[in-house]
């Protein structure tokens, strides 16, 4: 998973609101280590020169632009830790395996264990979601693990085919949070992610649309507002119209 200078930018406003900075919660969840995939001028422009000062960058650089088909940054990569320590955060990562050092291994196919419940200010998932299988336990354990006042950020596909097991769509996030004591606090829909210049729009919340463009993904960001249990929802157009079809 990997983080691009959008991402980067809706994380610090949303830690930035009244109930991040009143959650008692000082650590971050990432689903998979996430590749800050910004470069440190970017960066800086993001988060401010104080910030930039205070990053270390990744021995396997290389590797990971490599990896995600990018070529030679300046700098290199920023170790994601460097930048959530400089925040005022502690990172950890969960996985199946040790992809980048120090994670978590944890298959998120099935429950999180109790001790990650109600702990993180922010859970961040940048593209795993849709490679879980059991795409419903693997949201329970997202939203299980923020804390009140805390939020999960999901950016994943809306069409990209065979990129993993799921494409999403708008609905699934108002669904899923409204049942579970989230709010929803920004659900667009982006092309041209990784470009400087990502085309960015509201999506809809449940009116049915048309016309993608290949490759389009969505950016949630769901605001913990009660400590329900987490439980499966009915599709909000079944909720309002219980006879109606397809």
């Amino acid at each position: 998973m990997s983080l691009v200078p959008l991402t980067l930018h809706a994380l610090k406003t949303s830690l930035s609101t009244p109930e991040a900075l009143g959650c008692t919660s000082r650590r971050i969840l990432s689903l998979g280590y996430p590749d800050i995939l910004a470069s440190p001028a970017q960066t800086a422009r993001i988060f401010g020169p104080d910030i930039a000062a205070k990053l270390a960058f990744r021995a396997d650089s290389q590797q990971i632009l490599k990896w995600h088909n990018m070529g030679e940054q300046a700098g290199g990569v920023i170790e994601a830790r460097s930048l959530f320590t400089a925040l005022g955060y502690e990172l950890d990562v969960i996985d199946l395996v040790e992809a980048r050092g120090g994670e978590i291994i944890h298959d998120l196919n099935t429950p999180l264990p109790a001790e990650h419940h109600g702990r993180y200010a922010a859970v961040l998932d940048a593209g795993t979601l849709e490679h879980c299988f059991d795409i419903a336990q693997a949201a329970k354990n997202v939203a299980g693990a923020v804390a009140l006042g805390g939020f999960a950020m999901h950016g994943n596909p809306l069409n990209m085919y065979n990129h993993g097991f799921y494409n999403l769509n708008p609905t699934w996030y108002h669904d899923f949070y409204a049942a579970n004591g989230f709010a929803i606090e920004r659900l667009d829909i982006v092309l041209e992610a990784v470009s400087e210049t990502p085309r960015i729009g509201a999506a809809p919340a449940y009116q049915r649309f048309t016309n993608m463009p290949d490759g389009a993904t969505l950016l949630a960001i769901a605001r913990r507002k009660s400590a329900a249990e987490i439980r499966w929802p009915i599709q909000h157009k079944y909720v309002v119209n219980p006879t109606l079809q397809g």
